[in-house]
């Protein structure tokens, strides 16, 4: 199976991923911060390890402030909930995920809070300043997409977001592992939700927010949390304060083994490859009759959509699916994005890059949309 949907889930895990899993289970699977023997001790350990190397690697200086969730979705929610107010005003981009449009789409229709959306289009300042209100307090913004690959400036929303004192939110999710952090950015965020078993190679079930300051943040979700039992409040300092229940310690091992995977092999090496992948890719695709591609071709992302000319993105993907080739078709969770490239509601296909991909893949790729092409033009 040639593998090319790494924006969904990395595949396959590095080695040092698998045994780290595997330690876990066999040599110190107690429950983290639950007890004081040495198996719930070690436990302990994994986990600031892993807070401690995602911090150093996105450049924050406290581990504190990485709070362990199951995915980036509920980091998202979380993120939004955490800080929103009756009577707010929510900015989100119109590239954005349904990890954020169904929790801002929610919250409007129980009536907390209205959002609008920004075009990522021209001038996105000017864009944001278009849609803000006196209400205005949140800022959402996905700085990679997760259908075309298309990026936003980031570091000049982070910066107006600042200036205008929004709870700025960055969507991590096709931004963080691909390629090297930009720290100035981490730096001006409030809150960064990134999932673990995609750029970062950790396996499903974990992921992360980086949330820098719990003040004026109420929990989203409430229990146990190993630490202040005798109090009926979830305690009030981070990360405790938002980590309610057992922590996935299989999959916070996994991040823990990715980090560092991702760190080893070279975070410039990451980018420089992706890069390297994509341009090869479009450049093979668009040499296809009936092939069209989506995105800035300049992008360097480790992502790219396209669909065959009159034929559905399902069925092109079910039948590199029986040539043993792995793509996503459809809406990729992301409506907003394929009405912008006027894509929706069919949706693209889309081919994801990771650093276990080749050129000799993305040309037996292309070998099977031309053979497919040369059997729908003899029809």
């Amino acid at each position: 199976m040639i593998y090319l949907d790494n924006a969904a889930t990395t595949y396959p895990k590095p080695i040092s991923v698998r045994n780290e899993v595997a330690d876990c289970i066999l040599k110190y699977g107690g429950n983290p911060g639950r007890s004081a023997h040495k198996l719930s001790l070690l436990a302990a350990e994994t986990v600031w390890d892993a807070r401690a190397e995602i911090a150093d690697y996105l450049g924050i200086p406290d581990p504190s402030s990485i709070i362990f969730t199951p995915n980036a979705t509920f980091a998202l929610n979380l993120a939004i909930r955490c800080r929103v107010k009756r009577g707010d005003h929510i900015l989100i981009g119109d590239r954005e995920h349904n990890a954020v449009l169904r929790p801002v789409f929610r919250l409007k229709g129980e009536g907390i809070a209205e959002f609008s959306i920004y075009s990522g289009k021209g001038d996105v300042i000017e864009n944001i300043r278009e849609k803000e209100r006196k209400e205005t307090s949140i800022l959402i913004c996905n700085p990679v997409s997760n259908v075309t690959g298309d990026t936003l400036p980031v570091r000049r929303i982070a910066s107006y977001a600042k200036a205008r004192g929004f709870f700025l939110i960055l969507d991590g999710a096709q931004w963080i592992g691909h390629g090297v952090p930009d720290h100035d950015v981490v730096a001006l965020a409030d809150a960064i939700a990134v999932p673990g078993h995609k750029a970062l190679y950790g396996i499903m079930g974990g992921g992360f927010l980086y949330l820098k300051t719990a003040q004026d943040c109420a929990p989203f979700v409430v229990g146990g949390s190993g630490s202040d039992s005798a109090s009926p409040s979830m305690p009030t300092d981070l990360p405790e304060r938002f980590e309610a229940g057992t922590l996935p310690l299989p999959a916070i091992a996994s991040l823990l083994a990715g980090v560092r995977f991702v760190r080893e092999y070279g975070c410039e090496r990451i980018a420089k490859k992706e890069a390297l992948l994509n341009d090869y890719a479009r450049n093979r695709l668009s040499k296809i009759p009936g092939i069209v591609l989506y995105g800035d071709p300049d992008n360097g992302s480790s992502v790219l959509s396209f669909r065959e000319d009159g034929i559905k993105p399902e069925e092109t993907a079910l039948r590199l699916d029986r040539a043993g080739i792995a793509v996503r078709a459809g809406l990729h969770c992301a409506p907003l994005e394929h009405k912008r490239i006027g894509t929706f509601p069919d949706g693209t296909v889309r081919i994801s890059y990771g650093v276990f991909n080749t050129k000799d893949e993305i040309d037996y790729l292309a070998s099977i949309l031309e053979n497919n092409r040369g059997i729908i033009r003899g029809r």
